[in-house]
């Protein structure tokens, strides 16, 4: 029997859905190729679309909206339909409008993956969940799941190449808080900022790398002028070298306002870091308190500040934490759980 072909259904290929890319790169690279094939379509072009194929995995950007005021991109993405017989359509993206086409002209399944609950400009979570009809739903957190009010839908965790990551820390002079995010309003950096104005001053030599891009890159320089701490920030950007980074930080830092399941905190527990990240979303499912890491109310700078200058002062529970969190990232979060997971959601689809 010829491999069953699967459509992956991705918003864009530029470096802010890195997160998204990632798991479908791992299913691919990891699902057996006698039984699933994997195709990647990106509705708006980057690099990532490039980042795929030099990874042997067929990908194309139709360069579309999404929404019925771009006839053009529609009809690119509908050539796109027609252009294989697909098996499943499997959707990280998209409104009524792309799921009646992937019914319509492929007669395919819809799978659907709900990677998040809040706005990302606010943080703010809706009252209702509001999703077209899909075949399969996939959450990628227990609480997304909850939020979609689908008593069938599948919680799935990301999974994470441990061998990618070190847990022996890089020589660096003075001490190292690290980020990598989005910069955008969920990610509550402007709170981290806050709580590093106040250690500034009463730890010498600490400073911030915040690796990502967003629409509030210039607000949050102007906030680091603001705050007095622009020569302890360094905004790095995208970077492809995310575990080598990583080896040159001591402490991971995530105060988001919301999250589905933040793939870039468990690279960091892979890493051999200690996160301290704000008690929600797929954090709660995510890091251990006291264990892994600390868990602090989001919005709370004051909260942040104590348990990060708790951690810098004491090296052995910062070693501790981190051990523990690199143990529950390759014990419990293992790609091949994840692809296994995955096909088995397929498999379901055709008995």
């Amino acid at each position: 029997m010829n491999p069953r072909r699967v459509l992956h259904v991705l918003d864009t290929a530029e470096p802010r859905g890195t997160a998204i890319c990632e798991i479908v790169e791992d299913l691919a690279t990891g699902v057996d190729p006698a039984l699933y094939q994997i195709h990647v379509c990106f509705l708006k072009p980057g690099p990532l679309a490039e980042q795929l194929r030099r990874a042997g995995i067929r990908s194309a950007c139709v360069n579309w909206n999404g929404s019925a005021s771009d006839p053009l991109g529609a009809a690119r993405y509908a050539l796109l339909l027609r252009s294989e017989e697909f098996s499943i359509i499997h959707q990280h993206t998209g409104g009524r409008l792309l799921t009646g086409m992937g019914r319509l002209l492929t007669r395919a399944p819809i799978v659907r993956t709900l990677h998040f609950r809040a706005d990302e400009s606010t943080g703010i979570v809706p009252s209702h969940c509001n999703l077209p009809e899909r075949d399969a739903l996939i959450a990628v957190s227990q609480i997304v799941a909850d939020f979609s009010r689908d008593s069938r839908a599948v919680v799935i965790y990301s999974g994470v190449n441990g061998s990618l990551f070190s847990e022996k820390r890089r020589p660096h002079k003075g001490f190292v808080i690290g980020t990598a995010c989005r910069l955008e309003p969920i990610k509550g950096l402007r709170y981290l900022l806050e709580a590093l104005a106040v250690l500034t001053r009463q730890i010498d030599d600490l400073r911030l790398e915040i690796a990502g891009d967003g629409s509030l890159r210039s607000f949050l320089e102007q906030e680091c002028h603001r705050l007095g701490i622009s020569g302890h920030v360094s905004f790095i950007g995208w970077r492809e070298d995310l575990p080598t980074v990583m080896q040159g930080w001591d402490i991971f830092a995530l105060p988001s306002l919301d999250e589905g399941f933040p793939i870039a905190a468990l690279e960091a527990m892979a890493a051999g870091l200690p996160v301290i990240a704000s008690a929600v979303g797929g954090l709660l499912e995510l890091v251990q308190d006291g264990e892994t890491g600390w868990l602090v109310p989001a919005a709370a700078p004051a909260e942040l500040t104590t348990r990060l200058r708790e951690l810098i002062s004491d090296d052995q529970r910062r070693e501790a934490m981190g051990v523990a969190g690199r143990q529950r990232a390759l014990r419990d979060f293992s790609i091949a759980r994840m692809v296994e997971q995955t096909v088995a959601v397929y498999d379901e689809l055709f008995t």
